[in-house]
C-alpha cells in the first residue's frame, strides 16, 4: 500500500520499490525520486546470461527443495530523523538503505539485514536507526558509520510490528504478535521497565506523546484503540472500532493498520485496513492529581476509496492517501467549528503540491490491490482436547458393552448348569 512521510519542509510518497521526494515549501516539485532494485537482483541478472542450460535445471531442482521464499523490491518500513537529516527505508530483500536529506538527497549506504523488517525508527539524536524485524528482534545501525553490520539490542519470542522511542532516547517501546507491550530502558535495553497488557490479539501500531507526563496509545488485530500510562503500566482507556466498521464485512475484529496523532491540537486519527474513512478521536488527559486520559469520539472522515496512509505534518495538518484517481492525496485541516475536518487542498498553499501528486497515477498502480500481512496474523486455536474426550467416552461405553455382554454370557451358563443337575 501506498505511505506518506512528512518531512519538515518536504513530503515523502511512496508505492511499492518507488519514492518521491515533494518540496512542500518551494514550487512543489519533485527534488528527489527512487526506485529500489535489490543488488541480489543485480548481480542474478549478470551472471544470468554466462550460465550453462544444465546450471539453469540444477538451479530449477534445487528451488523446488523449499527455503525462504526470494525477497523483491518492496518497501516493507520507513523512518526519517528529526530534525529532517535521514532517510531510511527497509525492503523486502532485506536491505537497509539510508539517505541524507540535507542540503540535497543523496544515497549514503545499503546495508543487510538479518531478517525482513517490519518498523524502523531513527534516535532522536540521529545516531543510530532501530529495526524491529519478523524474527522479533531489534538491531541498531549506526548512522556516523553507514557501513557497520547491526547490534542486537533486544529480542522479543514473536513477531515485532512497531516500534517507539522516548524524545530523550531513555526508553524503547516495542510491540508483538503475542499481545504485549514492553518497555526497555535504553540503550541498556537488557533491563526491562516493564509491560503494557490488555489486547487479546496482536499489536500493530504504537504512537508516543513527547511530552514528560505523556500516554502511550496502540491499536491492533482486536478493533480497539487503547490509551496507556506507560511509566505505571496502567490502561487508561479503551475504544472499540467495530461500530465505525459496520461496512467490512469480515467477521473478524477490525485491525488498526495506521495510528498517528497531533499531540499540540489532542487530535487522534486511526486507520483500519479495508476502511473507507479516517476514525477521528479528541484525546482528552488530565496530569493532576495522577495521570488519566481518554478518547471522545469524533465524526469519521468519510473518503472516496480503501484509506492507504494518514500523517500528520509539523503544523498539525493531516494528509490522507487513499485508493482514488485524481485524489490519491488529499490535505486537512482541524477546526473546532467544523465537523469533522475541513479540506484545505484546493487552498493557494497546498493546490500545486496536490495536484502533482494526484496526476501522478500510474506511480500508484502498484499499491492496488495490495493487502497487507495483518490479516494473516491471527492465531489458529485448536481444539484437540474435546475429540479426545470423545474418543475416551466411546473407548468406556465400549467396554461396558463388552463387560456387559460377558456378564450376560457368565448367567446363561450358570442358569444352563442347574438345569442339567
Amino acid at each position: 500500500m501506498a505511505s506518506l512521510v512528512c518531512m519538515k519542509k518536504s513530503l515523502v510518497v511512496e508505492s511499492g520499490n518507488s519514492f518521491k521526494v515533494y518540496d512542500r515549501y518551494g514550487k512543489h516539485d519533485v527534488v528527489y525520486s527512487h526506485s529500489i532494485v535489490c543488488r541480489a537482483k543485480n548481480e542474478k541478472e549478470k551472471t544470468e546470461g554466462s550460465k550453462t542450460s544444465e546450471e539453469k535445471d540444477d538451479e530449477k531442482v534445487k528451488g523446488e527443495g523449499g527455503g525462504e521464499a526470494p525477497g523483491s523490491d518492496k518497501i516493507l518500513a520507513r523512518a526519517c530523523s528529526v530534525p529532517d537529516g535521514y532517510f531510511a527505508v527497509a525492503t523486502d530483500n532485506k536491505e537497509l538503505i539510508l539517505w541524507k536529506t540535507t542540503p540535497t538527497w543523496k544515497h549514503i549506504s545499503t546495508r543487510t539485514v538479518a531478517r525482513r523488517c517490519t518498523a524502523l525508527v531513527f534516535t532522536f539524536k540521529g545516531d543510530a536507526i532501530l529495526a524491529a524485524d519478523k524474527s522479533g528482534d531489534v538491531y541498531s545501525f549506526s548512522v556516523s558509520d553507514p557501513e557497520a553490520p547491526g547490534t542486537l539490542l533486544l529480542g522479543h519470542l514473536s513477531m515485532l510490528l512497531d516500534i517507539a522511542i522516548k524524545d530523550d532516547d531513555s526508553f524503547l517501546i516495542t510491540c508483538d504478535r503475542d499481545e504485549k507491550i514492553r518497555i526497555s530502558h535504553y540503550p541498556n535495553t537488557h533491563s526491562i521497565y516493564g509491560y503494557c497488557l490488555g489486547h487479546t490479539e496482536y499489536i500493530t501500531a504504537l504512537c508516543l506523546s513527547p511530552y514528560p507526563d505523556g500516554v502511550l496509545l496502540s491499536g491492533g488485530g482486536d478493533g480497539t484503540v487503547r490509551v496507556w500510562d506507560w511509566l505505571r503500566g496502567k490502561e487508561l482507556h479503551v475504544e472499540h472500532l467495530a461500530k465505525f466498521c459496520g461496512e467490512l464485512k469480515d467477521k473478524k475484529p477490525p485491525v488498526v493498520s495506521k495510528l498517528v496523532c497531533n499531540w499540540v491540537g489532542k487530535l487522534v486519527a486511526v486507520v483500519v485496513e479495508g476502511l473507507d474513512s479516517v476514525i477521528l478521536f479528541k484525546l482528552h488527559t488530565e496530569v493532576a492529581p495522577r495521570l488519566d486520559a481518554q478518547l471522545i469520539e469524533s465524526s469519521p472522515l468519510p473518503c472516496k476509496g480503501k484509506v492507504w496512509d494518514v500523517a500528520f505534518d509539523c503544523n498539525g495538518y493531516l494528509w490522507v492517501a487513499q485508493a482514488v484517481k485524481d485524489n490519491t492525496v488529499q490535505v486537512y485541516k482541524y477546526m473546532p467549528s467544523c465537523r469533522p475536518l475541513m479540506c484545505v487542498s484546493s487552498q493557494e498553499h497546498f493546490v500545486d503540491i496536490t495536484k502533482a501528486i494526484n496526476s501522478d497515477w500510474d506511480f500508484f498502480q502498484s499499491s492496488l490491490g495490495e493487502d497487507t500481512m495483518y490479516s494473516g496474523l491471527y492465531k489458529k486455536h485448536f481444539d484437540n482436547l474435546t475429540p479426545y474426550f470423545e474418543r475416551k467416552e466411546e473407548r468406556m461405553k465400549g467396554k461396558k458393552r463388552k463387560e456387559d455382554k460377558k456378564g450376560d454370557e457368565e448367567g446363561s451358563k450358570k442358569v444352563r448348569s442347574e438345569e442339567v443337575v
